[in-house]
């Protein structure tokens, strides 16, 4: 199940309390491992509005030229901008200083191969090797290349420009949560002729006016000016802008499960079929979704990478996470929040509805998430222990898959229970046909959960 996986690594990149878990001297340690790895080659840098990213930005930047690399500093961007120009740019990698969802004391480094895609688990063991190695192999005084600054943002709009046009001036209003996204966003909403409305526009590394991660109740304000303004929908992404999240012309949140359905079940009638890939914790609305539009699903491990890899494998014409990380393959591999919320109005425009009728078309199940605090370091125990005696726990000789965490199928509903990758956290998802059912798996799974982080701390 779990342990093989690098440790420095969560499910999408390096994340850690600044100057606690990640300060400059380690970040300054992957920039020399990626200059041991790659060898050669110029590698694309951007980061998001947290306090800490152009401190971080700079640490890298040092270990990457030190490490005999070039550099392409490209600024504050959205971590899907950094990836494409990654490709665009012809770049041997692209690195981006951002903890996306999370709050502003963390920061990370998410890494992405020439083709704007997130490294495997075995490129981040390299650089997981590397890192911890006691050597690191600098370049000479006469082997040191420099540094680049350009903005760049505008080849990535005119990526999305050059292939979607609207025809008609959508109303919309943008919560930008003081990210990374506060000005390529704007400009390319303009530039598609929508009438724009914009919340939290200033960069903004305290996160003032909501948290950056995208909750019902982070979302409040939004939801009420959709609401009294008259608008098609609402759109808010995350700090660096590779997750999205959506409004109905109602004032609705809509929950991630939901849009992921509307949205897959869209693509896979668009294209006459095709595969989509999904995580183990998709919610049985989307599987459905999806399956009652003509197309199949494809189960990964929960995590971005591990979406785009399955798309590559397979073939797929689409996949997303519920989280609102969603990778459009016609367009590039890395999630796009940004991208998505385009393609979302692209959909309603073809098939002439409103918001609020693409969405209530999904049937959903009671579902609940949660999760539990838990350090990193214990983890891999608790995780085993949890494994051992959740299937007893939740019925008779169950369906039990470890394909990420453990995955508890009984009559009628399913229980996941895995290690945050992003946070110090077990993270613990549950769904059934009936509030009832998800209610009594919920609080059994999380009562052993709580019990197993007990025993674990004794």
């Amino acid at each position: 199940m779990q342990g093989s996986k690098p440790s420095l690594f969560g499910t999408s990149g390096i994340r850690g309390v600044v100057n606690v878990d990640l300060d400059p001297i380690l970040v300054m340690k992957v920039g020399l491992a990626l200059g041991k790895i790659l060898k050669n080659g110029r590698l694309a840098v951007a980061r998001d509005t947290r306090t800490s990213s152009e401190m971080l930005a700079s640490s890298l930047m040092a270990g990457i030229l030190a490490g005999g690399l070039e550099v392409t500093d490209l600024g504050v961007l959205p971590t899907p901008a950094l990836a494409y120009l990654t490709r665009s740019l012809g770049a041997e990698s692209g690195a981006m200083i951002t903890a996306s969802h999370n709050p502003p004391e963390f920061n990370g480094v998410k890494l992405f191969d020439k083709e704007g895609k997130a490294y495997a688990e075995f490129f981040q063991r390299q650089v997981e090797l590397a890192v911890s190695g006691k050597e690191f192999s600098a370049a000479s005084w006469s082997q040191l290349k420099g540094v680049s600054s350009y903005d760049f943002s505008f080849r990535y709009m005119e990526m999305i420009l050059g292939r979607v046009k609207f025809g008609k001036a959508w109303k919309m209003a943008l919560d930008l949560g003081s990210g990374a996204a506060y000005k390529v966003v704007f400009d390319l909403f303009r530039s598609l002729d929508c009438h724009v409305i914009s919340l939290n526009a200033q960069p903004d590394g305290f996160f003032p006016g909501r948290s950056s991660e995208l909750t019902i109740q982070s979302l409040a304000t939004l939801m009420t000016v959709v609401r009294n303004m008259g608008c098609d929908i609402g759109v808010a992404f995350d700090g660096d802008a590779d997750r999205v999240s959506f409004v109905d012309d109602s004032g609705r949140f809509i929950e991630g499960d939901v849009a992921l359905a509307a949205f897959a079940s869209n693509e896979v009638k668009r294209h006459g079929g095709g595969t989509v890939a999904l995580p183990v914790d998709s919610s049985l609305a989307v599987q459905e979704a999806v399956e009652k539009g003509g197309g199949n699903v494809v189960w990964t491990k929960v995590g971005d990478p591990y979406v785009a890899e399955a798309i590559v494998r397979e073939g797929a014409i689409f996949g997303g996470e519920p989280s609102g990380a969603w990778v459009h393959p016609d367009f590039h591999l890395c999630p796009d929040g940004i991208l998505s919320s385009v393609l979302m109005l692209r959909a309603l425009e073809e098939r002439g509805i409103s918001a609020r009728e693409l969405f209530s078309g999904i049937v959903t199940y009671p579902m609940r998430r949660g999760k539990i605090p838990c350090e990193n370091r214990l983890k891999v125990n608790v995780m085993k222990a949890v494994a051992s005696d959740l299937p007893g726990a939740l019925g008779e000789k169950p369906e039990v898959t470890d394909l990420d965490g453990i995955r508890v199928q009984v009559p009628s509903g399913w229980v996941l229970v895995r290690p945050s990758g992003t946070e110090p956290a077990i993270r613990l998802t549950v769904e059934a046909r009936t509030q009832e059912l998800a209610e009594h798996l919920y609080n059994v799974s999380h009562r052993l959960c709580s019990k197993k982080m007990g025993e674990s701390l004794s």
